[in-house]
């Protein structure tokens, strides 16, 4: 084989010398080439490298010593096979393809691939294959090979290596900054990009001072640090970084150092994020101050119930130090309130569910035994099992106490500290109770104060209190030990009389009695003697009732009926008496009804001048019709009224109703009259009378002078100073008053100078026995004396005979009412009595 440029010709023509000379020529280009293809096969024999030959179409025509070694095949083989059949399978379509891409090109090439050794392993090998050419014309190409396993294994295991690094570097869970020497980022691992929210290309040529430190650090630190290690010395210490998009910061630790790289110095940061750790660390912290500063005792054991530490309010509230109580058990503290089965159950419940809570007794150091709310659980490490105790408890003594006394509180009376209604109701089932088991009686005594009201109202209710107070004492010296008071509330008083029938009936009579004689005797309170009464209702158990509610109703109504039969006595239930109730609740329905649908009437009796016999005036009355025509008494609807509290519309329906009346009878001529209107103690005791009375008043356009107010005494004896007050106000806006059945009450001569009033009224108790009673009389002669000498007008109230007339006339007397002259008539029957002139004859 040759690879010098060779050329083929025919033989030269005979004779020619030109022909002679190329042919001489020829054959010493041909020797030469043969000469030197020997030499390049003698070379490349010996070579250490393979070396093949392929033609133009890329066919193996040479192949080297070190080749057939290498290959373990014949000379003769490899030129018959073909070079490509040793070439690994994998690597045959590629290496094909680049020779044909080569010999198109006629391009030198490169390439590496797996040729199947002697020993049938395949090995690694570099092919550099030239084209080359003879006389100017491509023949194939030189390939050289060499054996490369051993390099390209190296190769392979550092890849992999550097791999392995990578994946290291990148499963790192701190973020990881590679630094050049003068602290530009050169790279990172994937975690840092996590942590700090950037992307690599992000990061590279920052500075860490410049883009994730925040500005809370200490910045003069960093080159120092940063010299530091430049000197080979490793740093650590804790930063605030920051993220550099959304200027969010947290807290890690850095570690510092300098590793040699690829043959640069580099600066590793090792950034751990410790957020999590300095939560902790300031959750110990708190943990640790809490546990100090707790008010609560708290004890630590092992398993065994060893303490192991206390804090300092286990000391405080136990007395015992924590060098006594470290070593020692909880049994230090235990206290005799308690069985060994309590204790056993508590650390049943601690073993089974890990918590016990609850109240115990313990005793502190000085043998004071306490209650303390103790709450113990275990702690357990991460396999769940309990490795500790700790015991939490607090002091209840004061909790204990302050139970007692809101417990007292909720069943006693502040003021007198008798047992409420609640603990009345208690107390008298469990009477009832014991009674029915053993075929007994219980008395029941309902006890209400007669006139404490005018004590609370004069005197106020600081002395009202006091009072109470003084009848709850009376009360308990009264009944038996084994009997029960209670204050229902106001001045109401129960008794319970247990085993009632051993007393009988004239035994609880005698008990009420004996309760009425205590309670009447004097009261000296704030230099003031008082006297007061009490009326007392009696039920029987099981006479009247087996519930405690229907007794104490009954008590209660006999009670009532003690008033009624004048009040400081007692009385004992009767059936006729819940009838009665029933009753009087049936007519205060019927009249809530009557004020909504307007059954209500006002009917106004004349009051006449005893000087000329012409009406003067007139006073409303209210009057109850109901709807199929019936009356209802005054007398019977007025009390309750006064006693419900609906006095108080009814009042105003009768004021406004009497304004308009007196108004329509102006308008139609019949001016200069006066309307006087009975106001009650209810309303009078409102503060906003005046007020409200006043804009009736001006709403219907009529002179406060033409309306004439009557208060009776009892009404204004009840808080002297306020009534004062009050008729005061109503005589500053125009209002007559007037004093209604004088002489009934108190008539006192001292707070009648001091009551702004216009005119008195002579009752009709003084009037209705003149002239056969000369007291009458005389009672009659010195109310209008009086009334003259303090410059006040007289009325006199149920005038029917001529007698009574002539008498009144004849003392004196202003003015009368009464059937004499007319009844209490309707507003129409009225207007016609004024249009008609009517007179009383002056000559009866």
């Amino acid at each position: 084989m040759s690879i010098t440029p060779t050329h083929n010709c025919s033989s030269p023509p005979s004779g020619s010398s030109e022909c002679s000379a190329i042919h001489t020529s020829l054959t010493e280009a041909r020797e030469h080439a043969l000469a030197s293809d020997c030499l390049f096969r003698l070379i490349a024999d010996d070579a250490p490298v393979m070396i093949w030959i392929s033609d133009e179409q890329g066919n193996g025509i040479f192949f080297n010593k070190s080749w057939t070694l290498f290959t373990g095949r014949e000379y003769g083989q490899e030129l018959a096979d073909g070079w490509l059949e040793g070439v690994h399978p994998a690597d045959r379509p590629c290496l094909e393809a680049l020779c044909r891409k080569h010999m198109v090109s006629r391009s030198p090439c490169r390439t590496e691939y797996r040729l199947r050794a002697a020993d049938g392993d395949y090995r690694w090998v570099l092919n550099s294959s030239a084209p080359y050419s003879t006389f100017g014309q491509f023949c194939g190409f030189i390939s050289v090979c060499m054996d490369i396993t051993e390099s390209k294994e190296t190769e392979l295991r550092l890849r992999e290596s550097e791999a392995a690094l990578k994946t290291v570097f990148n499963s790192v869970n701190d973020a990881i900054f590679l630094h050049d020497v003068d602290g530009r980022i050169i790279d990172v691992n994937d975690r840092t990009l996590v942590l700090y929210r950037v992307t690599k290309e992000d990061v590279l040529s920052m500075t860490i001072e410049g883009h994730f430190s925040s500005a809370d650090n200490d910045m003069s630190f960093l080159p120092v640090a940063w010299h530091k290690v430049l000197a080979g010395e490793t740093v650590l210490f804790e930063w605030k970084a920051r993220r550099p998009r959304d200027g969010s910061e947290f807290e890690v630790e850095v570690f510092l150092c300098k590793i040699a790289l690829q043959g640069q110095d580099v600066i590793l940061a090792n950034v751990r994020d410790i957020t999590g750790r300095k939560k902790m660390e300031r959750d110990l912290m708190l943990a640790a101050k809490v546990f100090d500063t707790s008010i609560e005792g708290i004890s630590l054991t092992d398993t065994r119930g060893v303490i192991e530490m206390v804090n300092p309010a286990f000391t405080h509230i136990t007395g015992y130090s924590a060098a006594e109580a470290i070593g020692n058990t909880p049994r230090l503290l235990k206290s005799k309130h308690h069985t060994p089965d309590f204790y056993r159950e508590m650390w049943d419940s601690l073993k089974s569910s890990g918590q016990w809570s609850g109240e115990i007794w313990n005793r502190r150091k000085n043998g004071e035994a306490y209650p303390e709310w103790l709450n113990i659980s275990a702690i357990c490490d991460h396999q769940g099992t309990a490795t500790h105790y700790v015991g939490i408890f607090h002091d209840i003594s004061e909790i204990k106490k302050n139970q007692e006394a809101i417990q007292y509180q909720a069943h006693h009376d502040a003021l007198t500290g008798l047992p409420n209604r609640s603990l009345f109701q208690d107390r008298l089932l469990m009477a009832l109770n014991h009674a029915q088991r053993h075929d007994r009686k219980v008395a029941v005594l309902f006890l209400d104060l007669d006139n404490f009201k005018n004590v609370n109202d004069s005197l106020g209710h600081a002395t009202g209190d006091l009072l109470l107070q003084e009848v709850a004492g009376r009360l308990s010296r009264t009944v038996r030990e084994e009997d029960s008071i209670a204050r229902l509330g106001g001045d109401e008083f129960t008794v319970i009389l247990a085993e009632a029938d051993t007393l009988a009936v004239e035994g609880v009579a005698r008990i009420a009695a004996r309760i009425i004689d205590e309670i009447n005797m004097p009261i000296l309170l704030q230099d003031h003697e008082l006297f007061v009464g009490a009326s007392i209702g009696i039920s029987i158990y099981p006479d009247d009732g087996t519930e405690p509610d229907i007794l104490t109703k009954c008590a209660d109504m006999a009670m009532y009926r003690a008033k009624e039969h004048g009040r400081n006595n007692f009385q004992f239930f009767t059936a006729g008496m819940e009838a009665k109730a029933l009753q009087r609740m049936s007519l205060e329905t019927e009249l809530r009804k009557a004020l909504d649908q307007n059954e209500l009437v006002v009917h106004y009796q004349p009051k006449v001048s005893l000087a000329s016999g012409a009406i003067c005036g007139f006073e409303a009355l209210v009057r109850w019709q109901r709807r199929d025509g019936t009356m209802v008494a005054p007398s019977d609807f007025i009390p309750l009224a006064e006693e419900t509290g609906l006095i108080v519309p009814l009042g105003e329906f009768v004021f406004a109703t009497a304004c308009g009346q007196l108004k329509q009878w102006a308008d139609a001529g019949h001016g200069g009259l006066t309307m006087a209107v009975n106001i009650s103690a209810r309303q009078f005791r409102r503060d906003n009378l005046p007020q409200v009375i006043l804009s009736i008043v001006e709403r219907h356009g009529l002179a406060p002078e033409s309306l004439e107010l009557e208060l009776t005494e009892s009404l204004l004896m009840h808080n002297v100073d306020k009534a004062i007050a009050t008729l005061r106000q109503l005589k500053e806006r125009g209002f007559r008053l007037a004093l209604d059945d004088f002489g009934t009450g108190y008539s006192s001569l001292y707070y009648l100078k001091r009551f702004p009033i216009d005119s008195l009224k002579i009752d009709r108790s003084f009037v209705m026995d003149i002239p056969d009673n000369s007291d009458d009389m005389a009672i009659a002669e010195a109310i209008v004396s009086l009334a003259r000498t303090m410059n006040l007008t007289v009325t006199a109230e149920g005038v029917e005979t001529a007698a009574q007339f002539a008498f009144l006339k004849q003392a004196g007397c202003d003015n009368f009412q009464g059937y004499l002259f007319s009844p209490a008539r309707s507003a129409a029957d009225i207007g016609d009595m004024l249009a008609q002139g009517t007179t009383m004859a002056m000559d009866r």
